[in-house]
């Protein structure tokens, strides 16, 4: 199945199979072909992240999380990457790392509402 995809998605694929396995120089070697691919790849950015957070390299870490948020502020794994790392709730509780392999969960319908005040909250639509 691996073997069907384009050279970039290939290296990603092999990459977050490698650091889920702790084979460390596979990843990298990996992360590292994906990004002379697409250097400015939020995907590959986040992964260079949990890469150097695997290795105990916090700051590496965050920075590469902050890059691929930069890059695409809309790619949740970075998001939530960064905000566990940065976060004191991380040392008390391990949150687990987001791999960015799983598909995302869908969005319940909301709509925006004003209340009495001027001010915006956003209400469920209700199932018909």
């Amino acid at each position: 199945m691996i073997d069907n995809l384009n050279p970039y998605d290939k290296y990603i694929r092999l990459a977050i199979e490698a650091l889920k396995k702790g084979i460390y120089l596979q990843a990298e070697e990996n992360i590292k072909q994906a990004m002379l691919i697409n250097p400015h790849s939020s995907v590959v950015h986040n992964l260079y992240g949990i890469f150097e957070e695997l290795l105990m390299k916090d700051n590496l870490a965050r920075k590469h999380y902050r890059a691929a948020y930069a890059l695409d502020p809309t790619y949740k794994p970075a998001i939530r990457n960064l905000e566990r790392i940065s976060t004191f709730e991380y040392y008390l509780k391990r949150i687990p790392i987001d791999f960015g392999d799983q598909p995302e969960e869908k969005a319940e319908d909301t709509y925006p509402a004003y209340d009495d005040n001027p001010v915006m909250c956003l209400c469920k639509k209700e199932k018909e």
